[in-house]
């Protein structure tokens, strides 16, 4: 386990989730991001971390400026498989078909390019894993 010190930037963090258990976590924060929209009247605010076991925690906060949705997710790979938890429940999926969705998603239809996304998506996951 990495223990806390300057030299890693690594850090406590407790996150509050309204739909599962709050997640506690030692990482350092990676990326933030925020925009507002304008019809639904909200801001979002999401922001990705990266923990000390090499696990992707992804914050989404909702706001409308009166009530607020907190909510977290806990990302892993373990073999050919992404694990997501949101504090109440922790699905496994298949690497492959989760890639299937993400192409059908991002309307990549054709052979070569959808093969190409699916296999840098897997590198990129295990790279990001350890």
């Amino acid at each position: 386990m990495t223990m806390l010190s300057e030299s890693n930037g690594m850090r406590m963090f407790m996150l509050p989730n309204d739909v599962g258990a709050d997640m506690e976590f030692t990482g350092v924060l990676c990326s933030e991001n925020s925009y507002h929209d304008h019809e639904a009247g909200t801001i979002t605010k999401q922001r990705l971390y990266l923990t000390d076991a090499q696990e992707q925690i992804y914050s989404v906060v909702v706001s409308d400026g009166v009530n607020k949705d907190q909510r977290v997710y806990k990302m892993r790979v373990e073999n050919d498989q992404c694990r997501i938890d949101n504090g109440l429940f922790d699905v496994a999926l298949d690497l492959h078909l989760l890639a299937s969705v993400v192409r059908g998603l991002c309307g990549l239809d054709s052979a070569a390019h959808a093969d190409d996304f699916f296999s840098t998506m897997v590198e990129t996951l295990h790279a990001a894993n350890g």
